[in-house]
Parts: structure tokens; sequence; C-alpha cells
């Protein structure tokens, strides 16, 4: 053997090396690893809230609608998340292995540690409460800075002040069509002047029966800055502190 191959040979040897290095530091680090940590940047969270029908008329296929769970929730705004804004606050502190397990929607998850009253008022008001809790506390609830208790508790509360002010609205408008102005007007009138604005639509187009209103969008502080110094959730005020909102939905029709 050349001297040249010789050291070629010792050169390639050490960067195989290397990789291996990588990859096992790969493997057993990063796996590890959480995901950034982007909850102290999170200016404000929506409060989505889907309309049952709307939500099954654009996909009838889900497991929830196949199985009547959302159906057996009735003409009601059902909880669909919490979510810290901007969108970029997600899985903060969540491995990257978990979170993409989340993502796939993997059987046999880490249970959400919450109390049995808070998991009793998430079935009356979540479809599919037991899946969808998983996904949306990982995704989302870990950006929040609260306890999941906290967290999904607030967000139950929040729903049922929804509910009073937007179901009326929701169930005129059934087998109609319902536009953000009459939404946002609703709000101004329940809520006070100017938290229409911070109230928007979600909408989904369909080739048959046109566009379904789906969701409500709501703006909010963060999560962590919602509760007054009394521990008090006041919708009005909420609303009133948060930015407004963009809403990709100007009309549709409501199943």
């Amino acid at each position: 053997m050349q001297r040249g191959d010789a050291a070629v040979l010792s050169i390639s040897a050490v960067l195989a090396a290397v990789v291996i290095c990588a990859v096992s530091f790969s493997v057993l680090v990063l796996d590890r690893e959480s995901t950034t940590l982007v909850s102290r940047n999170t200016t404000s969270s929506w409060l989505v809230v889907t309309w049952g029908a709307g939500f099954c008329a654009a996909e009838p296929s889900n497991q929830a609608c196949r199985s009547g769970e959302i159906q057996r929730l009735g003409p009601t705004l059902i909880l669909h998340g919490l979510w810290p804004q901007p969108s970029e606050n997600q899985y903060c502190g969540v491995s990257l292995m978990l979170a993409e397990r989340v993502r796939r929607g993997d059987e046999g998850l880490p249970t959400v540690p919450l109390t049995a009253g808070v998991r009793s008022e998430l079935s009356a008001t979540m479809a599919d409460s037991a899946t969808l809790v998983t996904h949306e506390w990982y995704a989302h609830g870990t950006c929040s800075g609260v306890r999941a208790d906290v967290y999904f508790g607030d967000a139950v509360t929040l729903t049922h002040a929804v509910r009073q002010v937007l179901d009326p609205v929701f169930r005129q408008a059934s087998g109609g069509h319902l536009t953000l102005a009459t939404v946002r007007s609703r709000v101004d009138d329940q809520l006070g002047a100017g938290t229409g604005q911070r109230v928007g639509l979600s909408c989904r187009r369909q080739i048959r029966t046109g566009t379904l209103v789906v969701d409500v969008r709501l703006s909010l502080p963060p999560v962590a800055a919602m509760r007054t110094a009394d521990g008090r959730l006041s919708l009005p005020a909420l609303l009133r502190a948060a930015p407004p909102i963009h809403s990709p939905c100007q009309q549709g029709r409501v199943a």
C-alpha cells in the first residue's frame, strides 16, 4: 500500500467516525430535546369554536361525525382549541419524537393530567375529547404558560360565554346564510362596542353546497394573562384587551 493510500484510508476512517458520532448524537440526544420554546413570544391567543353541523357537512368522513359524537352535543358551538399566537407557538418543551407522534395521531400517547371535573366539562363541550385533548395540549397548550387543568378549564368557561352570545345567531341562520357583519354586530351589542372586531369566521368551500361556516375565532390576550387579579374570566374585557383579528371568511351557509 502506498503512503498516499494509507493517508486517504486514515482520513476516511476519521470521517466515518464523525458521521457515526453525529448520527448517534441525533438519535440519542436530539430526539430527546425539546422543540423551540417560544411561549415567551406569545402576543395573544385564539379561542376557536366550531359549528358542528357545518364541520360535518364539510368533513362527513371525520370520526367524530361518523360516530354521532358531534350530533350528541346538539346545535351549539363546540370547543376546538385555545391557540397561543402567533401560530408558530406550538409544541413548546415537547420532544421532537413526541411532537411527531402527536401529529400522526399515534395511539399510546402520554396522558394529559386533568382532574375528573375538567374531563367531564370537556366531554360536554368538545367533540371526541378523549382524542382531541391530547392533540390540543401538546400542540398548543404546552405554549400557554399554564397547567393543563387551567388551560382547558378556562377554554371551557370561555366557550360557554361564547355560546350564550352566538348560539342564537347560528341557530337562527341554520339552513341559510350568515355574514361576518351579523356576527360582529351581535358581539358588539352583547359584549360592548369594538369587541366584534376581535371575532372572525373560518369557512370551507364545497363544490355542491358552496361556502360553509365552520369555525368562529376570537382574539384574546395570552392565555397566562387572561385571568384578573381575583381569578375571574371576563369575555368582554378579554376581547377589548386583544388585538383585532383578520377574518378569512366574510359570509357562508350555516348547515
